[in-house]
This record gives structure tokens, sequence and C-alpha cells, in this order.
């Protein structure tokens, strides 16, 4: 064991230590984001490769990180770690990933979680600045073809296909989405708008729709319509993003929608006392909530929401003038995939 005299803090209650008893495999995936993980889980593997998954939520405890490191990376092919918010969100565990890999002679890559270049990251990685580029580019497109892609070039990296895969296929960062008929990006929703009935606007992050993580879109779609309005659900890659922002902020001022829902985090200023695309469509802005803990723990703490849900999806919107609609969903955990080693979290509605 290496462990450290020392604490390690998150928005949320420190995580206890524990076990994840994962066995070795080819590829060893781990990553904060929900999403990555059911996206990698859902996506067409190379015949006889193993893959096993794991929350790095779930590795915050250095003892944890020791116990996995220990365990499940000595006898494995590849590793890629995906750390949301850089390496500080999770030093010890990517400096432990990184000793164990260059002395067993495994390939890692830690690759950043917001599509911007992180040189500490790179620096800890055993993959050339090309190798982790070309990962990465999987993940910023995203959808099940580029998750199929990188698990193919995970199994180039640790011997077991001779040729590499395609590079990544561009996918819209941006676009309409209807309940049962995934990106409808050329669609022309201005033209078949419903006159007699109000317009609702719901963004909701790309992310979801590329995981396949619907249900809360699809269940706030349907209660919208039930109550007499006209949904346009939009996913988003990032509101930050110069030309996702646009895009919004010119349909919103066209369409000048009743009511804006919206379901991504943060505030979504580009800049100090900017105004947010959002602004655009003249309407109120209401923030729907997709939390990131279960029902139950939402119901025993007497705060409801946890800190990080408090910071990211209440404190940062009302900052942009949005006004709190309340959690619409809890994530729920599947049971567990016997060949994943894991369980699959997801969100659901209620």
């Amino acid at each position: 064991m290496h462990l450290l005299v020392r604490e390690t803090r998150s928005l949320d209650e420190a995580e206890p230590a524990v076990d994840l008893e994962q066995s070795p495999a080819d590829l060893l995936f781990l990553s904060f984001t929900d999403s990555d993980l059911a996206a990698l889980a859902a996506a067409r593997r190379p015949e006889g490769m193993s893959l096993r998954l794991a929350s790095l939520a779930r590795l915050r405890h250095p003892l944890s990180t020791d116990l996995y490191v220990e365990k499940t990376v000595p006898g494995s092919r590849a590793v890629i770690a995906r750390v949301l918010g850089g390496l500080d969100y999770w030093r010890y565990g990517a400096e432990e990933l990184a000793r164990c890999c260059r002395a067993q002679a495994i390939p890692l890559a830690l690759l950043p979680g917001d599509a911007r270049p992180d040189p500490r990251l790179a620096a800890l990685s055993t993959l050339p600045p090309e190798a982790l580029a070309k990962l990465d580019r999987y993940f910023v497109e995203g959808g099940p073809d580029n998750a199929a892609l990188l698990l193919q070039e995970a199994a180039h990296l640790g011997g077991l296909r001779a040729a590499p895969a395609a590079a990544a296929r561009p996918l819209p960062q941006q676009g309409f989405y209807r309940p049962g008929l995934g990106q409808v990006c050329k669609l022309d929703l201005l033209g078949r708008r419903d006159p007699a009935r109000p317009l609702a606007v719901l963004t909701f992050y790309r992310s979801y729709l590329l995981a396949g993580d619907l249900e809360p879109v699809d269940a706030l779609t349907a209660a919208l319509e039930a109550r007499g309005f006209d949904v346009w659900p939009l996913f988003v890659a990032s509101l930050k993003q110069a030309e996702t922002a646009a895009w919004c902020a010119g349909l919103l001022a066209a369409a000048r929608p009743a009511v804006v829902v919206n379901a991504t985090a943060f505030s979504a200023q580009r800049e100090a006392g900017g105004e947010t695309p959002l602004e655009a469509a003249g309407a109120p802005v209401l923030q729907a909530i997709l939390a990131g803990s279960d029902r139950s723990a939402w119901a025993r703490s007497g705060r409801g929401l946890s800190a990080s849900d408090l910071a990211m999806q209440v404190v940062l919107p009302e900052l942009d003038g949005r006004l709190v609609a309340g959690a619409v969903s809890f994530k729920s955990a599947s049971a567990p995939a016997p060949d994943l080693q894991a369980a699959l979290t997801r969100h659901a509605a209620w």
C-alpha cells in the first residue's frame, strides 16, 4: 500500500474507502461522468476484448485507489481515464496510475473531461501527444460509432489489433431532438410550429443524447405537451461554446418561446456580467435539475440536493437569472453487469 497521510475533499462529503473488486481486463476505462461509462458499455467491442468500467467518484479515497491499482491495473493491456475538472480533481489517483502503468509498460491515456488540453495529464500519460489527441477526439465527437472506434483504438494500443482505428467521425455539437427519433439536426422546426399552442424550448446536454440517457428529457417533453405546449427539445454540447451559443441565441430570438426550460448546469455566461444565449428568448428561463444523487439520498438529506448539485445547478444558474424549478430526475443504478464488473447509473425521471 502507498497511503498518503492527508485528506481528500470534494464539494460533497468525503467518500469512504471501497474495494471495487475488479479483475484485470484488456481495457480499463475510468471516468467521473456516468454518460461516458454508459456510452462505452453500449458500444460494439472488438471480438474477444474484455472491458472494465469504473467511476472515478468511487476512487476518490486514497485507499480505494491503492486497492484498484494493486488488484486491477496489473495484467491489463491498456488504461484510459477521463478526468473531468483536470488533474487536481484526482491527483493522487492519476499519479499512482501513472506510476503503476510505467512500471508495467501498460499504455495509459489520462484525458481531460472538457475538451481542453491539460498538459499535466498528458505528462503523466505514457502515450505520445498525437495518440492522446486521437483518443480525446472520440469523446469530443461522441456517439455509439465513435465509442466503438475508441474501443478499436484501445485494442490496437493493447496489442489485440494490428491496425489502428479510423479517426473520429464528426457529429453535430447542437441540434433538435424528438423522442423516439434521435438527432433531428436538419429539421426546420420553425416552419412546423403550431401557432395555436405556446412554445416551450427545452435545452439539455448533448452527452445525454449520445449516451441514450434521455428519460427525464422525454418525460419533460411529454409533461409539457400534456399541458398544451408545443415543445422543442434542443441538445447542446455547451452553452459556452461560441458556435453553440450563437446557434441557440439565434434560434430563441427567432422562435420567441413562451418559456425556456433549461436542463444544463453551471452559468452560461461566456464573460463576467455578459448575457447568456438563453436570454435571447425574452422569456422566463426555468432551471430543471437533473440531480447527481439518488432519490433516497435526497429524501434523507436536510438540504435535499448535494452540495455539488446546489453549486452547479442552483447557485450558478441563479447568477444568470434562471428560476429554479426543482429536481426532475435522480440517478438510479442498474444491477451490476458481470462482463463489465460495474453497475451503470442513469437518470430516472420522477
